[in-house]
């Protein structure tokens, strides 16, 4: 009886534990699950609070059509345009940017076309050893850009969740709508904004169309916004503005970027001042041809020249390709100095008195060796030889062998990485 007992005792101890076990169990289910549903909980709190501030961001319709209505009026009012048809509004989201910028590349260069781009502002000192080209342009632009005008397509781009509310927002749609009125007035596709053979020309052009819209921008604050609040809206846009892909940019990216903005409103304020908006209107119909205009505006206002049409023959050698044909232009042979760390007095000198270049640039190979041939314009002697000079002294930096020789104001240069190359393309 006492076995019996003993026996019986163990069983309802071990059924007890079983028991004890598998309630341990459910309750540790059971807070599984109630862990589980809290955290669904959170998650669809969060995913409210994002859509109360998604919905209260998002621009009232009605309320943005009169802002639209009323920016339209007020920028064709300074600007002294009239808009000649409806403006065309096309939206995207943020994260669409790059992919659309990468369409718009693709519209005007190739792989191919890029990679040549690349490699000759490479060779030209321009851009550090190893740069992608595309991606560096991507970078900037899809970090900086905050609504823009396309002329092939007449139509201004916004990004979804922009309200427009804010007194840099306006501007920014003020900007945007003065490259409406110039294309409704004056056909931005006919001017050499993207023109591949010759970058001082289209970047000269672009800096005619930035600048007039940046100078109506500063117009436009002054006469419709606070004018006591602009330096803390300015340092609030800056202070809040992304600029960590624009500050590891390439040097040379920057400057040709900030060029039409900075540069082209100075130029466009020099034209205001010299005969106000019948000037700028005149310099639509007049473009300047070089960025040595833009840079001296006097020199577009009373002492107009073409830059001399250099010409430069193809040559031909087994196994090299012509990759780079352009003009580089004053504003282009300043960065090309600074670029090298050389200071900004000697840049401006050796620039200075610049009146046309052309180079062409030819690679051995993909990413092989390349032979630069190069033939530059001056005013006077003088101003070749201060280029000669300067140009000797960049080359040394550089680590390249050139020859160099100057015949009046013509300065011609043949240009490679080696003794050996140079050597071998003098032979032709």
């Amino acid at each position: 009886m006492k076995n019996f007992i003993i026996k019986i005792t163990l069983v309802a101890a071990v059924a007890a534990c079983a028991f004890l076990g598998w309630r341990n169990g459910e309750l540790r289910r059971q807070v599984a699950t109630y862990r589980g549903t809290v955290q669904l909980l959170e998650k669809e709190k969060r995913d409210l609070q994002q859509q109360a501030v998604t919905i209260a961001s998002t621009p009232n319709p009605a309320e943005q059509a009169a802002l639209l209505a009323q920016t339209e009026k007020q920028t064709s009012a300074l600007r002294g345009l009239p808009f000649k048809h409806p403006v065309t509004y096309k939206s995207i989201g943020r994260d669409e940017l790059k992919k659309f910028l990468q369409g718009k590349i693709a519209e005007q260069y190739s792989t191919q076309e890029m990679h040549d781009y690349g490699q000759t502002l490479i060779t030209l000192g321009l851009l550090p050893a190893g740069t992608d080209l595309a991606e560096a342009i991507l970078g900037l632009y899809d970090e900086q850009v905050a609504a823009f005008y396309v002329p092939e397509e007449r139509a201004l781009y916004t990004f979804k969740e922009k309200s427009f509310d804010s007194a840099l927002d306006k501007i920014t749609l003020a900007h945007e709508l003065t490259h409406a009125l110039q294309d409704q007035n004056y056909d931005l596709t006919k001017l050499p904004l993207r023109i591949k053979d010759n970058d001082d020309l289209a970047l000269a052009t672009s800096a005619l169309v930035e600048g007039d819209a940046t100078l109506l921008m500063a117009q436009y604050y002054g006469e419709y916004l606070d004018a006591r609040n602009m330096i803390g809206d300015v340092l609030g846009g800056v202070l809040g503005q992304k600029t960590s892909k624009f500050q590891a940019a390439p040097a040379f990216l920057r400057e040709s970027m900030l060029f039409p903005y900075q540069q082209g409103t100075e130029f466009a304020t020099a034209i205001f001042a010299a005969g106000g908006l019948e000037a700028l209107d005149a310099a639509f119909r007049n473009p300047p041809v070089s960025t040595s205009e833009i840079l001296h505006p006097e020199k577009y206002l009373r002492d107009r020249r073409v830059p001399e049409k250099i010409v430069l023959p193809v040559l031909e050698r087994a196994g090299w390709r012509l990759i780079g044909n352009n003009v580089l232009g004053e504003f282009g042979l300043r960065n090309m100095f600074t670029a090298q760390q050389v200071g900004i007095f000697e840049a401006h000198r050796a620039a200075g008195g610049w009146n046309g270049d052309r180079f062409h640039v030819y690679e051995r190979g993909t990413n092989g060796p390349c032979f630069l041939v190069w033939e530059t314009a001056w005013d006077t002697e003088k101003d070749a030889e201060e280029f000669v000079s300067s140009y000797r002294h960049l080359s040394g930096k550089r680590g390249v062998t050139a020859s160099i020789q100057r015949t009046g104001s013509r300065v011609a240069i043949r240009q490679a990485n080696t003794e050996v190359i140079l050597t071998e393309w003098s032979s032709n």
